[in-house]
């Protein structure tokens, strides 16, 4: 009986399983394996195993899936068993230790770097070198606080985890506000803000609002040239009715066509003489997306590599602080 239930279990496992005898013939096989191998479970008892597993391979290539080949001994039979290896997610790992791993290293490096030398000259040093050294470490201590947030924001994104407080807000004094720690970051860019007369107030999380405008006018200004220009449009949308439109234009190098769907991927740089001088982890538009979709909103990208209309411009569109809006808002809550 315990035999019977013991080949069961195997049965319904979600992976190949083969079962051998210290002659490395085969005993057993359940039907994911032969399956893959579209053979008859009779016919392959007492087969030689390597006519189907490669012989010293942890992995096997099998109708275009990579499985992964475990193997367990016990005193009378070998047991193999197949699982298919998630390739795409072995790769999205990959990226994630490659590009934090980096991410995190160079601040890191320039902390300890001029750490070290203060510690070690600090009676040869000036003023002005020191004021410049300690701005430098907080300049690398904000780079890896925003990292960091920006990795427990994706967290929290994927587990489902962000609370929401919504409640009717400016956007442009929300916005004069983010730029008042943007222009500090980028004190040779131009910003300016262009808002309507009649612009009604937005229905979202005040907190997540100011993330979205500091990742997008954060890329807008990391990715233009030198002394380059920002411009934010605020406006009714014209689109799309209860809504109001939210434009941070760019004059930086564009974004060719056949990347503009990877931008809002998780870890997306995209490869230009630019963006290869640029500091970042490639999570902010990712983000950004997910935030505004979670507050009911959408965001369009349009982008130009054609000098000199080079540049991107990022539409938000987010829900007004209409009396329709919140009712639906207090509905879907409840």
């Amino acid at each position: 009986m315990a035999e019977v239930d013991f080949k069961n279990i195997l049965e319904n496992l979600d992976q190949a399983v083969l079962v051998v005898n210290y002659d490395n013939r085969i005993v057993w096989a359940n039907r994911y394996f032969c399956s893959l191998f579209n053979t008859n479970c009779e016919i392959i008892k007492g087969k030689s195993i390597y006519d189907f597993i490669p012989e010293n391979k942890d992995t096997i290539a099998i109708k275009d899936y990579t499985y992964k080949i475990t193997k367990f001994d016990d005193e009378y039979f070998s047991y193999f068993y197949l699982s298919i290896i998630d390739t795409q997610m072995e790769k999205v790992y990959s990226d994630f230790v490659s590009t934090v791993s980096h991410e995190l290293r160079t601040p890191l490096t320039s902390i300890r770097g001029f750490a070290d030398t203060m510690l070690s000259s600090f009676d040869r040093l000036d003023k002005n070198q020191i004021q410049k050294f300690l701005n430098i470490i907080k300049e690398q201590s904000n780079r890896l606080i925003k990292l960091v947030e920006n990795l427990l924001s994706v967290s929290k994104i994927q587990v489902e985890q962000s609370n929401f407080v919504y409640k009717s807000i400016n956007p442009k004094s929300q916005i004069e506000k983010v730029l008042d720690v943007i222009k500090n970051q980028y004190p040779s860019h131009a910003f300016e803000i262009k808002c309507a007369q009649d612009v009604q107030n937005i229905l979202a999380d005040e907190n997540k609002f100011q993330q979205i405008m500091i990742n997008l006018l954060d890329n807008a200004a990391k990715y233009s040239y030198e002394r380059g220009a920002v411009t934010i449009y605020i406006s009714n949308s014209a689109q799309k009715e209860n809504f109001v439109s939210i434009k941070v234009e760019d004059h930086g190098v564009g974004i060719n066509p056949e990347n503009m769907s990877k931008i809002f991927e998780k870890f997306a740089r995209i490869e230009n003489h630019l963006t290869r001088k640029t500091q970042g982890s490639g999570l902010g538009l990712y983000i950004v997306k997910n935030l505004i979709e979670k507050m009911g909103g959408q965001i369009f990208v349009e982008s130009s590599t054609v000098l000199p209309n080079s540049g991107s411009t990022f539409e938000v569109l987010l829900p007004a602080s209409s009396y329709t809006n919140q009712s639906k808002k207090v509905l879907e809550d409840k």
